[in-house]
C-alpha cells in the first residue's frame, strides 16, 4: 500500500473510532450525570437555588452535548479529510 492509501485508511479508521466512541459513551455519561445530580440533591428546576448551584446545573447540562459533539467533530473532520483528498 502506498503512503496516500495508508493515510486514507488510517483516517477512515480513526474517524469511525471517534464516531462509535461518541455513540457508546453517551449513555453511560448520561447515567453518571443523573446519579451525581441525585446523590448531591441538585434541583435545577428550583428558581431559588444559589448562583453556585445554577452554575453547576448549567455546566452539567452542557457536558453531555459538548462531549458527544467534540467526538463527532473529530470523526467528521477525519472522514471529511478523506473526501477532500
Amino acid at each position: 500500500m502506498d503512503k496516500k492509501g495508508s493515510t486514507i485508511f488510517i483516517s477512515l479508521m480513526l474517524g469511525i473510532l471517534f464516531f462509535f466512541l461518541g455513540l457508546a459513551l453517551a449513555s453511560p455519561l448520561q447515567q453518571v450525570i443523573e446519579e451525581q445530580m441525585y446523590d448531591h440533591q441538585l434541583n435545577c428546576t428550583d428558581s431559588s437555588i444559589s448562583n453556585q448551584n445554577k452554575a453547576v446545573c448549567t455546566s452539567i447540562d452542557v457536558l453531555l452535548p459538548l462531549f458527544v459533539g467534540v467526538l463527532f467533530g473529530f470523526a467528521g473532520f477525519l472522514l471529511s479529510s478523506i473526501t477532500i483528498r
